[in-house]
């Protein structure tokens, strides 16, 4: 919740009688020049009073935002007096307004974007939404992509090298501790290569090793802000600080953070659109690294090793111009690659799916398509023995088998039409509906490494039993 601080100026007694004296006075007399030139500011004092943490600011505060978690209930917004959820800081790190920032700080919209949305403000005070492309909450990072206008551009931040960071020389955090936007304090690197536990919004508890140690003054709502050089280079993300002790901060080395952007947050199933592959950054070149089977690119014809020049007709040599393209890219429709093999240059039509599409298929190997059709619903809920007059709103049927997937290997085909899931507790099992592709994929994130025993139902006849989730 953001804190105000209201300051009150009192003017009474003597005070009040010398204002209105002064009213009264006549006009003071002009300044001779002299006495003018005396007053202006020395320009040299001013230059030798900009000291290398001023221009480290300086370089670096416009590409330090402040972010805010926002309750999509305006009635339970109004009964609460605010909308505000919760706070934090990011960074950005491309000029189309790709920003980092902590997944604890993102952790309730990304977990819930039908009730919580994202708000990030620039330095200057302009306001945009933010969509999460992709977290990863092993590593305490999350990727946002801001809602800039057309043409709009924002200014990203110089990146530095943690490798090469002294233990004693001179940091500097930015961030939006307690809502005051772009704080600035400073320390020096107290220690490298920290491990800490901590508690995270979902009720766990986080195991973070490899962190920076600073006695920067770090806050709460400095998470996902900027730990800099003392050049005005990032090379830490702020993520925790020590409680009960004082200057005692944590902050994700910049070096980690480029490794988890390339492996994990653009890489992964879950950013943006799935391609069913990961690209890595080698010799200066975009390769073709691994091919998740009978995903978009193993079917479009891609191959390990393939260098890809072009994404939807725009060149791209990282990982960063890459995912700026990406975010652009749509379920179910077409997204050219321009790739080098050997000596051979073509083209590729990869035809992305969402990232619950993607979850799915790399969990059992399965895509599926929700079908609302009056006649497909009604013969499943004739099995199921829904009572008379009521329709299931959806039912989630297969049209795609991975070959020797999880799925596969259970006997599920295409065609078939998912019932139930059988939730086995102590206290007895029980049969629970599909809720859609999303609530499916979120279903296979909870039972990794578990068996999801389900129903099928193919032509007439109902098929149950275990498939092994990945």
């Amino acid at each position: 919740m953001l804190n105000t601080v209201r300051v009150l100026l009192i003017l009474g007694g003597a005070a009040a009688a010398s204002c209105a004296a002064a009213a009264q006075d006549p006009p003071a007399r002009k300044l001779t020049p002299a006495e003018s030139k005396a007053m202006d500011f020395d320009e040299a004092d001013l230059n030798e009073r900009v000291t290398p943490e001023v221009k480290a600011v300086r370089r670096a505060e416009n590409s330090v935002v402040s972010i805010y978690v926002l309750t999509r209930d305006e009635r339970e917004a109004r009964f609460r007096g605010t909308p505000v959820e919760g706070q934090g800081s990011g960074v950005i790190i491309d000029a189309s307004g790709l920003v980092i920032t902590n997944w604890h700080v993102a952790a309730y919209p990304a977990a819930r974007p039908d009730a919580f949305q994202t708000q990030v403000r620039l330095k200057d005070g302009r306001k945009f939404g933010a969509r999460i492309l992709n977290v990863s909450r092993d590593h305490d990072l999350a990727l946002l992509q801001m809602e800039l206008p057309d043409g709009e551009h924002v200014k990203p931040i110089s990146i530095g090298d943690s490798d090469s960071l002294m233990v004693g020389e001179t940091l500097i955090a930015i961030g939006n501790p307690q809502g005051h936007a772009n704080t600035v304090t400073r320390g020096v690197l107290s220690a490298v290569d920290r491990e800490i536990a901590a508690r995270t919004p979902d009720g766990g508890v986080l195991q973070l090793k490899g962190l920076l140690q600073t006695d920067a003054a770090i806050n709460q709502g400095n998470s996902g802000g900027a730990l800099l050089d003392i050049t005005g280079k990032l090379v830490g993300v702020n993520n925790a600080m020590a409680a009960n002790a004082e200057n005692i901060g944590f902050a994700i080395p910049v070096n980690t953070v480029q490794r988890v952007f390339h492996e994990l947050l653009v890489g992964s199933a879950n950013f943006s659109m799935w391609m069913g592959m990961r690209l890595d950054e080698r010799d200066g070149a975009l390769e073709v690294a691994a091919i998740d089977p009978g995903g978009p690119a193993e079917r479009a014809g891609l191959q390990v090793g393939d260098k890809v020049v072009a994404a939807d007709r725009q060149p791209v040599r990282s990982s960063l111009d890459y995912a700026r393209v990406l975010v652009s890219a749509q379920a179910g429709r077409a997204f050219p690659l321009a790739v080098r093999r050997g000596n051979r240059e073509l083209e590729v039509t990869p035809v992305p799916l969402s990232p619950s599409m993607g979850r799915i298929a790399r969990a059992i190997g399965l895509q599926v398509e929700e079908v609302r059709d009056r006649s497909v619903l009604q013969a499943a809920g004739s099995v199921l023995g829904v009572r008379p007059g009521y329709r299931l709103p959806l039912v989630l049927r297969v049209s795609n088998v991975v070959k020797d997937s999880s799925a596969d290997n259970s006997g599920v085909q295409v065609g078939d039409v998912l019932l139930y899931w059988v939730d086995r507790s102590p206290w007895g099992n029980s049969k629970r509906l599909f809720e859609g592709i999303d609530g499916l994929a979120q279903l296979l994130a909870a039972a990794q490494g578990q068996d999801l025993y389900v129903s099928v139902l193919r032509e007439g006849e109902v098929y149950d039993g275990p498939i092994r989730v990945n």
